[in-house]
């Protein structure tokens, strides 16, 4: 198997070798279990070569820049050498690239795999990982990352090295499993052989809103359709959705005002296990540009 190793330009290059292959961070997408894109979502990505770039946030920025800190302290707890890794690896059979937080030597420097480090909220922690006894797994998101990972550099094991909450590392290291690497690679060659027949996975309507919106955002002025049943059957749906949204905004909005006559002028109320928040939030300006959008409207006969 033939393995590429790429020392990116700067991150305009890493950015251009990640949107020709999938990624061991778009691995889970493949399985339809990426909490941050859909299957489709990647088809379309990849079928139009785009260049993903991500918004940064607060919490990136930051596990950006405590990825070293948390790494070089679990090394040192567990008498591990590590260094960056900042190559870009790819299998072109598969169209599957990598990138990769650490390499790992261990066991006196004679047992070589990665780390990959995790700065994970408690609550997330609390809610997304699964803890039975002393097992622990990941996330299914980032056990196919690093499973990816592994395939990518032939490396035999890897650690996912998770702190948790700022004060608790959790450690758990995964070797190679042959069963899961076939599947992705066989997910791989399904996904890549979709691409060259111009075959598109189905649209997940619940996750996939927007991907739609975007791909069905033009309207061609002064078209009429005709509605066929399964039109109509949705049409009834959306209308008895928008319903019960308003009934729910209406109960929101008057439990929010007898709220406010009860809390009277106070800033904060505290629960047994809620907190009200009802400060004051000064007047500005706002002013913005608004993109174009396709307008979306089911309008209902009145019934004599």
């Amino acid at each position: 198997m033939i393995r590429e190793t790429i020392n990116p330009d700067n991150e305009a290059h890493w950015l251009e070798l990640r949107s020709k292959d999938v990624t061991s961070s778009e691995a889970a997408a493949l399985f339809n279990l990426s909490p941050y894109c859909t299957k489709a979502e990647l088809w379309y990505r990849k079928k139009q070569n785009d260049m993903v770039e991500l918004e940064s946030t607060d919490r990136m920025r930051w596990g950006n820049r405590l990825e070293s800190v948390i790494a070089h302290g679990i090394a040192e707890d567990n008498g591990w050498t590590i260094k960056p890794k900042k190559e870009y690896m790819r299998l072109p059979e598969y169209r599957a690239g990598a990138s990769f937080d650490f390499s790992l030597m261990a066991g006196n420097d004679t047992e070589f795999g990665l780390l990959e480090i995790k700065n994970v909220d408690g609550l997330q922690y609390k809610n997304k990982w699964i803890i039975e006894n002393d097992v622990i797994e990941a996330p299914p998101q980032i056990e196919l990352q690093v499973q990816h990972q592994l395939l990518v550099s032939g490396l035999p094991f890897a650690y996912i090295g998770a702190l948790i909450g700022g004060n608790q590392v959790v450690i758990i290291k995964r070797d190679r499993d042959q069963d899961i690497i076939d599947r992705i690679k066989g997910e791989l060659n399904l996904f890549w052989m979709s691409i060259e027949e111009s075959t598109p996975p189905p649209f997940d309507f619940k996750n996939d809103i927007d991907l739609i919106s975007r791909l069905h955002g033009y309207a061609e002025p002064g078209t009429v359709g005709v509605a066929t049943d399964r039109i109509a059957e949705l049409a009834e749906v959306y209308r008895s959705a928008s319903e019960e949204m308003k009934r729910a905004e209406e109960k929101k909005d008057a439990a929010k005002a007898e709220l406010l006559t009860l809390i009277g002028a106070a800033e904060k109320v505290k629960g047994f296990d809620f907190t009200i928040s009802s400060g004051l939030v000064g007047p500005t300006k706002v002013s913005y540009e608004r993109s174009g959008y396709r307008q979306f409207k089911i309008n209902w006969r009145k019934m004599a």
